[in-house]
């Protein structure tokens, strides 16, 4: 696959997480996903494969107010052979009410059309001090 079209299959990602879709995200990775949340936090740790995965998002899920908005905004991307970089924005609340607007660091690998793997860089004291 060209970079470009990786590029494109991450913009899609966003999007599907973005609106909530996680049928749709999931759909966009392999069967061998593995997501990767960098850090110290409660929610830090390698989640391997579909089932995990969703096991994660439900527990974010669970931490986030989807009823007032998640905005997710790509800044930047850059893509090479197999690897895409994306810098994005997240905009949104925690369920306690208190603001969660942390900035991120994707570095995905796409392996035959599908996202292989996304390791995630974040602030991980807004994590804890937001989400929990």
């Amino acid at each position: 696959m060209s970079a470009e079209t990786n590029k494109q299959i991450v913009r899609d990602y966003f999007q599907a997480i973005g609106a909530g879709d996680l049928a749709k995200a999931l759909g966009l990775t392999s069967d061998d996903f593995t997501f990767i949340l960098e850090g110290t936090t409660t929610y830090s740790g390698t989640y391997s494969g579909h089932a995990e995965v969703q096991g994660f998002f439900a527990t974010i899920a669970g931490a986030i107010d989807f009823e007032n908005g998640v905005e997710v905004e790509i800044q930047e991307m850059i893509a090479e052979d197999d690897k895409v970089v994306v810098r994005t924005a997240g905009k949104m609340t925690s369920t306690s009410g208190k603001p969660y607007n942390n900035r991120y660091c994707h570095v995905f690998t796409v392996r035959d059309g599908k996202i292989a793997q996304d390791i995630e860089y974040l602030d991980t004291a807004l994590v804890t001090q937001a989400l929990g």
